[in-house]
């Protein structure tokens, strides 16, 4: 059976012969499958008839199915040298690494408890909150692709693995950052559903090594059967992953830095607990329960899925903020809003059940992703999770500033003439082709703050048309702000520029 702690998803027969007649085209004198599980490519490595085949599998039933197709080690690809302790007979020849690794990500393993992990480090040095909040979570598979061009770059192979696509670029990233020897790669797609039966977008990656070489780009294909000319090439250019080359070329002027710093919604994790329905006059649980709180510690509410339609109007959503600043302490709730601390003892289990490490060592009741910037009366969203980057502007509701859930990342603005410049910048015509050029719309969250950050709206500012941005100002009052338009629509985008072009920059700066 399966070892899913083990992120094991053996490899059906049919699609390692498919993966095995793409990059055998050429003569291959060894070949070693990692992880080799029951040696589906051993088996279907076979007809390239090479000199010599080695497997690596750290499960002891496993290797041994894996010994009817070829010699196999019993060992931990985390804990060997690979470029030294594996014993073939043939110590020179071509190479071809082959395979399927585990599908699991390091912190799935840790809440297994498993011990199949590399040593514990920040793998990508990664800094404070970013490496608490999930950027320093990586997939076991990046860390055997990286191993394995390390540990066997003298050997200059070409290493062809089936995983999830984002392990593709993290690897490719990594490569470039690194200036590790790589001299062609290629993406095809496969329908992972259909093999395996789970819902990830995954590929074959293949990629050749080469001693001198430093190609991070990747032509991309969306299947094994597809021809040189459905691919596109994505990769690192300049130090910054694109998703589409050629696209990129006519808009890489706008890919800089932001004159202003985008922030992610409120993360609480407890949706049941802290989100709440409205009727207008009373505030209901999500089951039907009627709450009596304190008002100024909730607030109308937008979820990604809200911006993402269009739905610019709090209705009937609420969210409980139980801090102003991370500095801040919910204890101090008992005193100055003792309904609202009642409620959240009596869910005391929901909350202190979190499991996500940020909420360790942090005071009861803590959320996260709030800050001055949460309380401003305007902002600019986009849903992080939809495949398309429709930025909405937002105003107060009930005279109240509306709170965004972590699906979402938006800029804040003092002025509803500030919030429809910033809207009709980002969904100008130059932006969102920048937005396409380097977006990767199969991620789990395509739109992040690391992209958005590369946006610079300065820039988009300048090559955009006034008739475009005066046209999508208009919109942007009129359609999300509800308000009235005057004939001063672009005097947000004004002050705007004026402010960027001495560098003034802060909470409500814009």
């Amino acid at each position: 059976m399966p070892n899913n702690e083990l992120g094991d998803f053996q490899t059906p027969p049919a699609l390692a012969d498919q993966i095995v007649e793409l990059v055998g085209k050429r003569a291959w004198d060894r070949v070693l499958e990692p992880t080799c599980g029951t040696g589906s490519f051993l088996r279907a490595s076979a007809t390239l008839r090479p000199r010599e085949m080695l497997g690596l599998e750290l499960q002891a039933a496993y290797a041994e199915q894996a010994r009817h197709f070829a010699p196999v080690v019993e060992g931990d690809i985390f804990t060997m040298n690979l470029d030294r302790d594996l014993p073939w007979c043939h110590a020179s020849g071509s190479l071809l690494v082959v395979g399927n690794p585990p599908w699991v990500t390091n912190a799935q393993l840790g809440v297994l408890g498993s011990d199949n992990l590399p040593t514990k480090r920040n793998l990508r040095r990664l800094r404070g909150i970013d490496a608490m909040t999930g950027s320093s979570n990586f997939d076991i598979a990046e860390y055997i692709w990286l191993k394995l061009i390390a540990d066997l770059r003298q050997e200059e192979p070409t290493i062809a693995l089936l995983c999830k696509t984002s392990v593709a670029r993290n690897v490719l990233t990594y490569a470039a950052q690194h200036t590790l020897p790589i001299r062609s790669a290629s993406l095809y797609r496969i329908d992972a559903k259909e093999w395996f039966g789970v819902s990830v977008d995954a590929c074959l990656f293949v990629v050749e090594v080469l001693e001198g070489s430093n190609d991070y780009t990747c032509r991309s294909y969306p299947s094994l059967e597809a021809c040189a000319e459905e691919g596109r090439t994505m990769g690192v250019i300049d130090g910054r992953l694109v998703s589409d080359a050629a696209a990129y070329g006519e808009s890489r002027l706008l890919d800089g830095v932001s004159p202003v710093e985008w922030r992610q919604g409120i993360k609480h994790d407890a949706s049941s607990v802290m989100e709440l329905e409205s009727d207008g006059a009373s505030l209901f649980t999500k089951s039907g329960e009627l709450l009596e709180l304190e008002p100024a510690y909730v607030f109308p509410m937008l979820k990604g899925t809200d911006i993402f339609h269009g739905r610019t109007v709090a209705n009937r959503k609420r969210m409980i903020v139980t801090q102003r600043n991370l500095q801040d302490d919910p204890g101090m709730l008992s005193r100055v809003a003792p309904r609202l601390w009642a409620y959240l003892i009596a869910n005391r289990a929901v909350l202190d059940g979190r499991k996500s490490s940020i909420y360790r060592s942090r005071p009861s009741f803590c959320i996260f992703g709030v800050g001055d910037y949460s309380f401003s009366p305007f902002k600019v969203a986009v849903s992080g999770l939809h495949k398309e980057a429709r930025f909405r502007a937002i105003g107060p509701a009930d005279d109240r500033p509306v709170m965004l859930d972590d699906t979402c990342y938006f800029i804040p603005a003092a002025t509803a003439l500030r919030a429809a410049a910033l809207s009709a910048l980002l969904n100008s015509s130059g932006c969102q082709k920048a937005i396409e050029s380097i977006a990767f719309w199969d991620a789990k969250r395509p739109i992040t703050k690391k992209l958005l950050q590369r946006l610079d709206l300065r820039r988009v500012a300048e090559t955009a048309s006034r008739t475009e941005l005066r046209s999508l100002s208009t919109e942007a009052l009129g359609r999300d702000l509800r308000l009235p338009v005057g004939a001063d629509v672009l005097s947000g985008l004004d002050e705007l520029l004026g402010d960027w072009s001495t560098n003034h920059q802060g909470a409500f700066a814009i």
